[in-house]
């Protein structure tokens, strides 16, 4: 146990490594080639830091409404958790999303946290799945509310039309996907049943095949359940939007408080959530290195100063990523034995 623990927390150091490398070392290269400096006085100023600060308060109160839209939705489905659960299993979503490659790591880590709590599995799974669902059912239609109505109207604005082909693909196959997953759980018998047929995989997957079988009709029953109480849904729906959106404030008030750009909330939000479709699948940690590089590349051309642009940018990443992993430490090392030892706790 303690060999597991101890492996797994030097893979957590590692990837906080990586992670914080990567991202540095994006902002150094724009450094050099568009000769464009950040340095720790632009960040230790009186503005960026009052900046800082507005973006932490802001961030916490997000994972505050985060931590009571699970536990809402929990109670729905009688996954007996408390509050603080919801809440450390957000933060937890949260530290391992931004230290896994592409952010794959949120989802699983915050199934196993709950499971460990002593939720069922299949209920955990299909309360993630239906979060990742909203969440990206609502980034698909800002997507496309963006490609009809604000992209054609900035043509001066440096967004490639093939990073907005690929975003918005992205976003869709994405939903797509999770949706199927979420309503038709049944696929994935039939995929077992494909792979069974394979004579390497037989006698493998007969081993656990039946049990598997039952934990998938579990799973239906379970979104079923949670799809069939819609004031819940719409409320936990309207929840993620609002969040959604005080996540696109936290960069445009730095953007716009240090550039002085032109743009109303609106545009600036619609933007944004179409180049973070497409940020969110660079293969780094957190997606580390690729937002700064995306976000820099398509707003240098309407910004006066591309280096208070690269500050702003800067700030962003301080409060909603670095932060994230400096308080997400405290609650996996609070919550290492349960999660890299212990049997878990029942309900």
């Amino acid at each position: 146990m303690l060999y597991n623990i101890n492996l797994m927390n030097r893979r957590i150091i590692v990837n906080i490594l990586v992670a914080f490398l990567a991202s540095i070392s994006v902002i150094l290269i724009i450094n050099s080639a568009f000769k464009e400096k950040v340095s720790i006085s632009d960040l230790s100023s009186k503005e960026a830091l009052e900046l800082i600060f507005i973006g932490i308060i802001i961030n916490a109160v997000c994972i505050l409404i985060d931590g009571f839209k699970l536990y809402m939705i929990a109670s729905t489905l009688k996954g007996n958790i408390r509050y603080i659960d919801a809440l450390e299993s957000c933060f937890l979503y949260s530290f391992f999303s931004a230290i896994t490659p592409s952010s794959m790591g949120g989802q699983p880590f915050q199934i196993y946290f709950l499971t460990k709590k002593g939720m069922k599995s299949e209920t955990a799974t299909s309360i993630i799945i239906f979060r990742t669902f909203e969440y990206l059912l609502i980034v698909l239609g800002i997507d496309v509310y963006a490609l009809v109505f604000i992209i054609p109207k900035l043509s001066e604005w440096n967004i490639g039309k093939t990073m907005i082909a690929l975003g918005f693909a992205s976003s869709l196959l994405s939903t797509g996907f999770t949706w199927l997953a979420m309503i038709r759980p049944d696929i994935f018998k039939y995929i077992i049943a494909s792979l069974k047929k394979i004579k390497g995989l037989k006698i493998f997957i007969e081993r656990w095949e039946g049990k598997v079988y039952v934990w998938i009709d579990n799973l239906k029953l379970s979104a079923n359940e949670l799809l069939k109480n819609r004031r819940i849904v719409l409320i936990d729906f309207s929840l993620m939007l609002i969040l959604i959106l005080i996540y696109s404030y936290l960069l445009f008030l730095p953007i716009v408080g240090l550039t002085g750009l032109k743009i109303n909330f609106l545009t600036f939000f619609s933007v944004q959530i179409l180049l973070s479709s497409l940020a969110s699948y660079i293969p780094t940690p957190g997606a580390s290195g690729g937002i700064e590089a995306i976000f820099y590349t398509s707003f240098k051309a309407s910004v006066l100063s591309s280096r208070f642009l690269l500050v702003g940018i800067t700030i962003y990443r301080i409060t909603t990523y670095y932060m994230i992993i400096a308080a997400g430490i405290p609650v996996v090392f609070k919550n290492r034995n349960l999660l890299f030892g212990g049997k878990g706790e029942r309900q």
